[in-house]
């Protein structure tokens, strides 16, 4: 009867033995699903980015895809008004009927239809682009919105215009512009990293956003024709009727 009972029980070794197998499955259990966890973090991370990434060129195409070439009028300029910004850039504008367009490699600003902080009241939108800085000191890519009243709306957008941007993209390093379009002097089509709708007379066909190590380029679908549209727009017409 004892011999019996000696044989059915287990060993002080054999319990250490089986405990250690155990633990030893135990933690191979768990590093696959801390390695599961890890995979499906970084998976989602990279979908979360993925997602925001998309929703900012979006955003971006929108914007710039709906740019319009406003040309400000004399009209909407008073006497006094008018007279103390003589000699300046506003009134250079508003005598010269140019579309509102200025970008160099640090921001661009112009007038859009598809407003984004003011989307709840749309109409014309003065929009500036440019890298901006948050308060520890990091840098990102940022964006400002003014309800386009007159010309000095969009003057003050195009300098130093108070407040903070929108915060549309964290962490970047660099950023830069370019713009594509016709230059009028040297009779060619080519990128360049500054416009002014005041010297070209015109906006660019194509805008190349570029930061860190990715880039967007996004066509301007407005068109600006200058001098007077409705006496080109007759002038086809008659051709087409001879």
């Amino acid at each position: 009867m004892k011999n019996s009972l000696r044989t059915e029980g287990f060993t002080l070794l054999e319990v250490i033995i089986s405990l250690t197998i155990l633990a030893l499955m135990a933690g191979m259990v768990f590093s696959s699903l801390r390695l599961a966890l890890n995979s499906y973090e970084k998976s989602q991370g990279r979908l979360v980015e993925e997602a925001e990434r998309r929703v900012l060129f979006d955003h971006i195409k929108r914007q710039i895809g709906s740019l319009f070439p406003l040309q400000p009028t004399v009209s909407r300029i008073g006497g006094a008004e008018q007279a103390q910004m003589a000699g300046d850039m506003g009134a250079r504008l508003a005598m010269s009927q140019v579309p509102l367009f200025y970008g160099d490699p640090d921001f661009v600003t112009f007038i859009t239809v598809a407003p984004l902080i003011l989307h709840e009241n749309p109409g014309l939108t003065v929009v500036r682009y440019g890298l901006a800085q948050n308060n520890s000191g990091g840098h990102y890519l940022g964006s400002m919105e003014a309800r386009y009243t007159g010309l000095e709306s969009f003057l003050a957008m195009a300098g130093l215009p108070e407040g903070e941007p929108l915060h549309l993209k964290e962490g970047i390093q660099s950023l830069e512009f370019q713009y594509y379009g016709y230059d009028p002097q040297a009779q060619v089509y080519d990128w360049f990293t500054s416009w002014s709708g005041e010297e070209l007379g015109s906006v660019p066909d194509a805008i190349r956003l570029t930061f860190d190590n990715e880039y967007i380029v996004v066509p301007v679908n407005a068109k600006f024709f200058g001098g007077n549209l409705r006496n080109r727009l007759r002038g086809l017409t008659g051709r087409r009727r001879q």
